[in-house]
C-alpha cells in the first residue's frame, strides 16, 4: 500500500477515540486518516507510533493509506492501512514555518461560512470542499463556560479578518492545560502563551450532532516556538 508523509496538525478528542489530521509534505493537501469504524474514529492502536508514543502536533509522520473514503462533510478522509505509523522528524524541520504560512486561511469565512456550524443537510446537495483549515487568529482568548446540562466547556474566542468566532476546543493537551481555569474569559497568557507569540489553530468540521449540525471545532492549538 502507498504511504504519505504528513505534518501532523491535529490529534483531537472524538467520542470514543481520536481524530488525526495533517498536511502532506509533498504539497498534496490535507489528509484525515480514518479507520474502518462507522465514523472513522481512530483508537490507540492506530495513533500510537512504533516507538510507543502518541502522534503529536508538528510531528512528521509516515502513514500507510489504502483508499479515499470521503464523506459529504469531510472530503479529506483516507482509510489507513495496518502498518504502524512512524515518526520521521521532530521538532520542526527548516522550512516548515513557511510551509505552514502558505496554508493559512485568511478568512473572514471559515470552511464555507461565518458561523460556528453548518447544517449537515447542506452537504447532501453540495458536498463540502474542505473540512479542515489552518488559521492565524487575532485577539485570541480562552473561554471556560458550561453547557445547558452544566458540563464544562473549553473554548476559544478569536477574530479572523474582522469576523468573530467562538469555538470549542477538542485538543486534549490544551483541554488539560486549561483545566485549572474557572468559568470566564482569559487572555492567552493565562495558559502560558506569550502575548507576542504566534499561535495557529487547526479547525475541523465535526461529525453531525444530534441537532443536525456539523460544528466547527478547534482540533489543535499550535503555539509556534521562537524562530
Amino acid at each position: 500500500m502507498p504511504t504519505v508523509e504528513l505534518l501532523c496538525l491535529a490529534n483531537s478528542r472524538k467520542p470514543g477515540g481520536r481524530c488525526v489530521a495533517g498536511l502532506r509534505t509533498d504539497g498534496g493537501g490535507w489528509v484525515r486518516p480514518v479507520s474502518s469504524d462507522a465514523d472513522g474514529t481512530l483508537f490507540s492502536q492506530h495513533y500510537v507510533l512504533k516507538d510507543g508514543n502518541e502522534a503529536c502536533v508538528l510531528d512528521i509522520l509516515r502513514i500507510e493509506i489504502s483508499e479515499q473514503r470521503p464523506e459529504p462533510h469531510q472530503p479529506e478522509n483516507w482509510l489507513i492501512g495496518r502498518t504502524p505509523w512512524e515518526r520521521i522528524a521532530r521538532p520542526l524541520r527548516p522550512g516548515i514555518r513557511q510551509f505552514l504560512r502558505s496554508h493559512v486561511v485568511a478568512g473572514p469565512e471559515l470552511l464555507g461560512n461565518r458561523s460556528d456550524r453548518i447544517p449537515f443537510e447542506v452537504f447532501s446537495q453540495n458536498p463540502a470542499r474542505s473540512s479542515l483549515a489552518l488559521v492565524a487568529p487575532s485577539e485570541l482568548r480562552w473561554q471556560i463556560t458550561r453547557s445547558r446540562t452544566g458540563r464544562r466547556q473549553t473554548r476559544s474566542w478569536f477574530w479572523l479578518s474582522g469576523q468573530h468566532y467562538n469555538l470549542a476546543i477538542t485538543d486534549p493537551i490544551w483541554e488539560q492545560r486549561l483545566e485549572r481555569l474557572d468559568d470566564g474569559l482569559y487572555p492567552m497568557e493565562a495558559a502560558g502563551v506569550e502575548a507576542r507569540q504566534q499561535v495557529l489553530l487547526t479547525i475541523s468540521l465535526g461529525e453531525p450532532f444530534r441537532d443536525g449540525n456539523c460544528y466547527k471545532l478547534i482540533a489543535a492549538v499550535i503555539p509556534l516556538p521562537p524562530a
